[in-house]
């Protein structure tokens, strides 16, 4: 919450100076639970993307986009978030400018055969920039393929280094293009865009796990969580009224 960022921030500075934690006082975290008891969090009302829908969407890109590319880079995009359960942050530009090198490359993506190899050089757990690795397999056919997808995607896209995801003039597909362009497809299947997100494909493929009957070990693996906080993905009473394809 906003506010416990503000007593993170206001935390350090004071130990920083060697005047002590100011929010570990009591009359502190007595007034803090007085303002979430008054105030509290509502809660995550993103609804997950399901498998169904993913191949509805990559079916109705092709009139959404303005090119044939554009289409291709979308559903490599789409196809890899989902199967990837990535954050955004972990394969998306913040800008089409962005060259900070927080964006999935080129070189983090190898294809061998029927597999995919991805290296994530950083997320929002390993800040530290340790890296880990996700291999994703061809999908049945009938079925979108994050193999498939990205292979044809790559055969197109400009040979130039960088970002992976990027639009025929080289500039680099952003986290608000792909919001857009998402927001698109759900509108065009008939759902309210404000239930959907980017975390709706990580929530889509922990829910799809779940429903699977993978274990909760092998859940926290697909997303890269450390903790049971992955329960919080698994939304199967928001499946209802979805559509199917």
């Amino acid at each position: 919450t906003t506010i416990n960022m503000h007593l993170l921030a206001l935390s350090f500075f004071s130990k920083s100076q060697g005047t002590g934690d100011p929010g570990a006082s009591f009359l502190a975290r007595r007034a803090i639970k007085g303002w979430r008891r008054q105030s509290p969090t509502p809660p995550d009302g993103r609804r997950p993307i399901t498998l169904d829908m993913l191949k509805g969407m990559c079916t109705l890109l092709r009139g959404i986009c303005f090119s044939a590319f554009e289409v291709r880079l979308f559903k490599a995009a789409f196809a890899l978030a989902f199967y990837g359960a990535l954050r955004s942050s972990e394969f998306l530009a913040a800008s089409r400018s962005d060259i900070s090198g927080g964006a999935l490359h080129c070189r983090d993506v190898v294809t061998q055969g029927s597999t995919l190899h991805i290296h994530l050089r950083r997320s929002k757990t390993d800040q530290e920039s340790r890296g880990s690795f996700v291999v994703l397999h061809s999908a049945p056919k009938g079925f979108p393929c994050p193999v498939r997808y990205i292979s044809d995607f790559l055969a197109r896209r400009p040979a130039v280094p960088g970002p992976i995801f990027i639009h025929a003039d080289g500039s680099c597909l952003s986290r608000y293009q792909f919001v857009g362009v998402l927001r698109a497809c759900i509108a065009r299947l008939g759902l309210p865009e404000g239930e959907f997100g980017v975390h709706s494909f990580r929530i889509g493929a922990a829910t799809l796990a779940a429903q699977e009957g993978f274990s909760s070990k092998d859940i926290m693996a697909i997303g890269r969580w450390r903790s049971k906080a992955y329960r919080l993905y698994v939304r199967p009473d928001l499946l209802s009224d979805l559509p199917c394809f």
